[in-house]
C-alpha cells in the first residue's frame, strides 16, 4: 500500500517488491523453498522489465520537460506518454500484468504455485 501514495515511479516501483516479498515469505514458511525461489526468478524478471521501462520513461521525460530530477519522475506530470513512447508502453503493461497475477504471465504461474501449496499444508487455510 505504500507504493499507492508515492508520486516518485521509482520508489512506487521500490515498495511494491514489499508485497511481492510477502508472498515469497509464506512459501518459505511452509518450507515450500523451490516455489519461493521460483516466485523470486519471476518476480525478478518482472520488476526489471518495469524498471527499464521506468528508465525509458524519465529519460523521455527529460526530453519533454527538460532535466529536472524531481520532475521526470513523478507520475503527476507522466500523463499522455504513449504518443511518444508506444514500445515502452507495451512493455511496461506486460511487466505490470505479470506482476498482478493474470494468467498467461509469468509471475501467475509462481503464485498459482504458492496457492497450491499452501493448500496442500493446511486445507483449512
Amino acid at each position: 500500500t505504500l507504493a499507492l501514495a508515492q508520486k516518485d515511479i521509482k520508489k512506487g516501483l521500490a515498495y511494491s517488491t514489499m508485497s511481492q516479498l510477502g508472498y515469497m515469505m509464506v512459501a518459505l514458511g511452509m518450507g515450500s523453498y523451490r516455489t519461493a525461489v521460483f516466485h523470486l526468478i519471476t518476480h525478478a524478471y518482472s520488476k526489471a522489465l518495469l524498471f527499464l521501462g521506468s528508465g525509458s520513461i524519465i529519460h523521455s521525460m527529460e526530453t519533454i520537460l527538460g532535466y529536472s530530477p524531481n520532475k521526470s519522475q513523478n507520475m503527476a506530470f507522466m500523463g499522455g506518454l504513449k504518443k511518444h513512447i508506444p514500445i515502452t508502453k507495451i512493455a511496461f503493461l506486460v511487466g505490470t500484468l505479470s506482476l498482478c497475477g493474470i494468467p498467461p504471465f509469468a509471475c501467475f504461474w509462481s503464485k498459482d504455485e504458492i496457492l497450491n501449496d499452501s493448500w496442500f499444508y493446511s486445507p483449512i487455510f
